[in-house]
């Protein structure tokens, strides 16, 4: 069971993981913007996906020893269901990474733009972009589910960041793959907004994918190795 004396530093970590993770998104989206304005958004895009990268890599590395390094509501649950993180830092933990994620957008748009929160005004998604943060984030947390219960997560620290940076690209919604993220740009009128109209749904998805790994998870693994992986936790 987490007691008080290892619960706190990893808040702290979970926070800050991912509050690092919102700023970049959203300051590098400020920062490119011009590139944007002349017509060749792909580049905003490539700063994006590297810059990305290159925080989850900071932020795994650096707190995965400490807090496992989630730095994802939807991470967070999957592998709570998977019996791979204690239920009694679930909740903390989600609350921690929304809380990184709104002040991150504050932080970001104050250093920027000198405001503090501003929202865009859009629609909510279609299909094919309810799509694309399924398979985002379904990959993603496939990926983690399968390395922590491999090997305890070796590798996590550049197979996320190298995921998350092809998503980028790969999908319309630039893989947001994470409700504290998409939380986060709710609360930024830039590059990288999220309408208010659309966050709930990309949410809802994001959850979904995490529902559906831990699943198809649990259903995969045979009953005799669940309880000696449980008994080796005791």
């Amino acid at each position: 069971m987490a007691t008080k004396n290892t619960l706190v530093p990893a808040l702290v970590v979970e926070f800050l993981g991912t509050a690092l993770l919102v700023v970049a998104q959203i300051g590098t989206g400020y920062a490119l913007t011009g590139l944007a304005q002349l017509g060749i958004p792909q580049l905003v895009t490539f700063g994006i996906a590297i810059v990305s990268a290159f925080a989850l890599a900071i932020g795994i590395t650096m707190g995965g020893p400490i807090s496992g390094g989630h730095f994802n509501p939807a991470v967070t649950i999957a592998l709570t269901l998977t019996k791979n993180s204690p239920v009694e830092r679930a909740l903390p933990y989600v609350v921690a990474q929304l809380v990184g994620g709104f002040l991150a957008a504050v932080v970001a748009n104050f250093l920027w733009a000198g405001t503090t929160v501003t929202m865009t005004v859009g629609t909510p998604p279609i299909p094919n972009q309810l799509a694309s943060e399924l398979l985002a984030t379904g990959v993603l947390i496939g990926i983690v589910v399968a390395m922590v219960r491999r090997n305890g997560g070796q590798g996590l620290n550049w197979l996320v960041p190298a995921w998350v940076g092809i998503a980028i690209f790969l999908t319309p919604t630039g893989c947001m793959a994470n409700p504290a993220v998409t939380f986060g740009h709710m609360f930024t009128d830039s590059y990288t907004s999220a309408a208010p109209e659309a966050v709930p749904s990309y949410i809802g998805i994001q959850l979904f994918a995490a529902l559906l790994v831990a699943g198809v998870t649990v259903f995969l693994t045979p009953k005799s190795a669940a309880k000696k992986a449980l008994a080796s936790k005791k």
